[in-house]
């Protein structure tokens, strides 16, 4: 049976308050575990690493960075250096004049010169085509225009094909100087087809100085008849759905598996249930399938973890859930049936002691009243092949001595990894990335989660390529009590780094919101750095919500003294101690 996730809420309490930071007994400190995974090392001596060389920019200013000997003083041009961390890393911000800037730094009797001109970038160039529209498979209707896009060099002439049919593009600047990066644009007309059928990558072909080359977009384009209906299946574990195609608000949550068809193709797909869904969220079908579902029969099951309802149907069909204060508000579009069984669906219930069940213009909506025996920790809605599964979960029972978390699963997911290195620190790319520093964080939160006798799941343990839907997945399919994923934020170079920095936690259901906080608030007092707080958004890994789930963007690594820190034995320690206490405090130990 599938069961995948959905939506949850919880009204759990906040532990205010703060410990004191520690490396006691109880705490993780066994550095050479997380070394093992990952090289930390930073420059021990005098190294710049943005610019590497001497560069021309046509901004008044720069943040310049390094790495250096943190017992040796540091100097610019005679100045004292004071943006440095702990381990040597430093940034300094310096203003430009109109030519040559030249800056001498000095360390333990090492010395390096950077020139920085002020003036016109010199223009980078390509030669071959990039960014190949569509990226992910998308549709539209006969009788709309498709649009088609790459980049290519200035000066190229490039064409694509799709469908049977080629089409000149138009760079948008030609005025441009020779072979930068250019938009080549154009727009068409697809003919007329029966039913939906798939027409295929698109083929971008491009002469250039005398040389011709093509590329296929990873996208394949999808064309549905006038007269016809496109329907779509939902890809990602969670999607976003908005109330409009500017997605200026976040209305619901899609669960893969679910189908309906399309009403209105713009940037984004309009939804007959109402709301907008992004293109790359969604697979685009090349036939009809039923979204009308006739609910034949209610089955409850409780399990260990908690209670499931399967309501016998016959379509996976799109849903809105929330809590609305002591009621779990579920709606199922395009759903009837679920009225004839409404007495007695709560029978049995830990978590619910009636549900309330209106149908209203073909769809079903049902209120399950909370006043059970156990907390209701989080819900989820899954599709079994026209089956609509809606599991309610248990609060984690916890215990008390040396072990409190015996029993209790946390998903930890170290962020990026593989192709995708997240954000370049100070050393750039030969020193720790994003990538890096959160691997190490996630074992060392494992072990110390360990140590009181949670069972951790990680999400990615080697420098591996885990898409999102995986990550999700992973939390879904270990049937975890809480998902922590870990980040490091950044900003671009362009102001004093020295100055910003600090830990911010993102939620996005109510049920995280507590996790949130208390994380943010650990971290920030653990490790000394300024507590940003917790902020609601949609992220991805936010909308894993079949339990509190949040993202943890542990500090920056553009500002030096974080930087140093979060890649330092001390650092990690205090994260995984502040996020271990956290844990506890928000389970109520």
């Amino acid at each position: 049976m599938c069961r995948k996730l959905i939506s949850t809420v919880l009204a759990a309490a906040l532990c205010a308050g703060v410990a004191a930071p520690s490396l006691a007994a109880g705490g993780y400190n066994d550095f050479d575990a997380i070394t093992s995974h990952v090289n930390l090392k930073v420059p021990a001596r005098l190294t710049l690493t943005r610019p590497e060389k001497d560069v021309s920019t046509s901004g008044a200013a720069y943040f310049i960075t390094g790495g250096s000997d943190p017992d040796e003083k540091l100097t610019m041009n005679g100045e004292a250096v004071s943006g440095r961390g702990a381990r040597g890393s430093f940034g300094v911000l310096v203003a430009l004049q109109k030519g040559v800037n030249t800056f001498v730094f000095r360390n333990g009797g090492r010395s390096e010169e950077i020139n920085i001109t002020r003036g016109a970038d010199t223009p980078v160039t390509i030669t071959n085509i990039r960014g190949a529209a569509p990226s992910f498979d998308c549709a539209t209707y006969s009788g709309e225009t498709i649009s088609l896009q790459c980049t290519a060099p200035s000066g190229a002439q490039v064409t694509a094909t799709v469908g049977g049919r080629q089409v000149a593009l138009k760079q948008a600047a030609a005025t441009a100087v020779a072979g930068v990066p250019a938009t080549f644009s154009a727009k068409t007309t697809a003919g007329e087809v029966d039913g939906t059928r798939n027409l295929g990558p698109v083929t971008y072909t491009m002469t250039y100085k005398g040389k011709t080359s093509s590329v296929k977009s990873a996208g394949s384009v999808y064309l549905t008849g006038s007269g016809s209906r496109l329907y779509v299946e939902v890809k990602n574990v969670a999607a976003s759905v908005y109330k409009d195609a500017a997605a200026s608000a976040f209305i619901e949550t899609a669960k893969g598996g679910a189908v309906d068809y399309v009403t209105e193709v713009g940037n984004m797909y309009r939804l007959s249930t109402g709301g907008w869904i992004p293109k790359e969220s969604v697979q685009p079908l090349e036939e009809q399938v039923n979204i009308r579902n006739r609910v034949s029969g209610v089955s409850f099951e409780q399990a260990g973890s908690g209670e499931y309802y399967t309501f016998h149907g016959t379509a996976n069909t799109m849903f809105r859930a929330y809590m609305d204060g002591e009621k779990l508000y579920v709606k199922l579009f395009n759903t009837t049936g679920i009225a004839d069984y409404e007495d007695g669906m709560a029978d049995g219930s830990d978590l619910f002691d009636a549900v309330d069940v209106t149908e209203e213009d073909g769809d079903t909506v049902m209120q399950f009243l909370r006043s059970g025996s156990r907390q209701l920790w989080g819900y989820d809605i899954s599709y079994d092949d026209g089956d609509v599964i809606l599991y309610a979960k248990y609060a984690p029972r916890v215990s008390g001595g040396s072990q409190p978390l015996s029993g209790v699963t946390i998903a930890v997911d170290a962020g990026h990894g593989g192709a995708d290195p997240g954000a370049i620190g100070i050393p750039g790319t030969g020193g720790a990335m994003e990538k890096d520093i959160t691997l190490a964080s996630a074992v060392a939160v494992q072990k110390r989660l360990e140590s009181l006798g949670a069972k951790v799941v990680l999400c990615r343990t080697g420098d591996d390529d885990v898409d999102m839907n995986k990550r999700m997945q992973i939390t879904l399919d270990n049937r975890a009590d809480l998902f922590i994923s870990l980040h490091c934020n950044s900003l671009a170079y362009t102001k004093d780094m020295n100055t910003i920095g600090g830990t911010e936690v993102y939620y996005f259901e109510p049920i995280s919101k507590s996790l949130a906080s208390t994380l943010s608030a650990n971290v920030a007092g653990y490790t000394g750095r300024t507590n940003r707080g917790a902020k609601q958004s949609n992220y991805r890994v936010t909308l894993n919500a079949f339990a509190p789930s949040v993202l943890v963007e542990m500090g920056f690594v553009t500002n030096p003294t974080e930087y140093d820190s979060m890649t330092s034995r001390n650092g990690i320690y205090q994260t995984a101690n502040a996020i271990g206490d956290g844990v506890l405090a928000v389970l109520g130990v």
